[in-house]
């Protein structure tokens, strides 16, 4: 389901629709919706970071929905590049609809730091990444 056809869209704040895809700025948290047969690379993913800080604020961790509604090959080394640069994910959730994308899920849990949660459903994986980012934000304020 795309978030155009969900019923998420009174909560939407913002829309960046990049060469690569789109993504869904929330007060809580992004869902991309990457395009068929992009090769999404650190280069992709550095956009994506600025145009996240600019938005949430420079060191500020948000919950990342990827809704992979299209086909699209990752270059999971390039999580590597990632971390060393900035972790900046409290939660990563992936909404996949083929079976492919669920093979594509388990390579990129080697390379991913935290733990990747699955989702079938899209409206699911946004509360799941509320109720992690609503987490993440009592620890960081009484730690």
């Amino acid at each position: 389901m795309l978030v155009s056809e969900s019923n998420l869209n009174y909560e939407l704040q913002d829309i960046y629709i990049l060469d690569n895809g789109t993504f869904y700025f929330f007060d809580n948290f992004i869902i991309s919706e990457v395009k068929e047969g992009v090769l999404f690379d650190w280069e992709m993913a550095q956009e994506i970071i600025a145009i996240a800080e600019s938005y949430y604020g420079v060191g500020q961790k948000i919950a990342y929905i990827s809704n992979r509604v299209h086909p699209y090959s990752l270059v999971p080394q390039d999580w590597l590049k990632f971390f060393k640069a900035r972790n900046s994910i409290s939660a990563f959730a992936v909404v996949s609809y083929s079976q492919q994308e669920r093979s594509n899920i388990l390579l990129e849990r080697l390379f991913f730091k935290s733990k990747i949660k699955k989702f079938f459903d899209l409206e699911e994986a946004v509360k799941w990444a509320i109720s992690e980012q609503l987490k993440y934000d009592n620890r960081r304020t009484t730690a």
